[in-house]
């Protein structure tokens, strides 16, 4: 038997580590695939739903480029 080249929402949630009812809810702004019924995601829409949902960070304050050194650890207070 060989092994389908789509995920279904358990494949996919799975592999993405989250909730099947979370995909669930947000179908409609998830690329996917539907026969009749049944949603499936091929590899290319696993690679958009990930790229959707990528975080990149905010550009660093112009003192903290000087270097790692510059940036304070979340929670750590200075002497006063």
């Amino acid at each position: 038997m060989s092994s389908s080249p789509f995920l279904d929402y358990a494949g996919l949630a799975k592999l993405l580590d989250i909730n099947e009812s979370w995909l669930r809810r947000h179908i409609k702004r998830l690329p996917h695939e539907k026969y009749g019924r049944a949603v499936r995601f091929s590899s290319e829409h696993v690679a958009e739903i990930r790229q959707l949902h990528a975080v990149q960070p905010d550009a660093l304050p112009t003192s903290a480029k000087a270097g790692p050194a510059a940036l304070v650890p979340l929670g750590a207070r200075h002497a006063a």
